[in-house]
C-alpha cells in the first residue's frame, strides 16, 4: 500500500457555463481580447481587471451583458491612458 500524497491537491475550478457563440458574443470576445492586448494586460493583471469590471475573472464565465461591460471598462481604461499621455505631452512641451 502506497502512502504517498499527490504533489498538489486537485483544485476545484469553476466549470465554465456553455454560452452559445452568437455573432454578438464572438464580436465582444474579440473586442475584450483586443483591448486587453492593446493595454498589455496579461495573466493575473488581466484576470484582476476583468474581476473588477464584472466580478468574473474570465470571459468564458461571462454572459453577453458582462462581456459588454468588460469591453466598456477596458475602453475607459484605454481612454484614460490616452488622456494621461496627452496631458504628459502638454506638460513636457508647454502646450496649452
Amino acid at each position: 500500500v502506497s502512502m504517498t500524497k499527490p504533489i498538489s491537491p486537485k483544485t476545484h475550478r469553476q466549470e465554465a457555463p456553455r454560452f452559445p457563440l452568437t455573432p454578438r458574443r464572438k464580436a465582444l470576445l474579440a473586442r475584450v481580447h483586443a483591448l486587453a492586448k492593446e493595454l498589455a494586460l496579461e495573466g493575473d493583471a488581466y484576470r484582476l481587471v476583468l474581476r473588477a469590471l464584472t466580478g468574473k475573472p474570465s470571459c468564458a464565465l461571462m454572459d453577453e451583458e458582462e462581456l459588454y461591460e468588460a469591453a466598456l471598462g477596458l475602453e475607459a481604461l484605454r481612454r484614460e491612458r490616452e488622456d494621461n499621455s496627452a496631458e504628459a505631452l502638454r506638460r513636457e512641451f508647454g502646450w496649452a
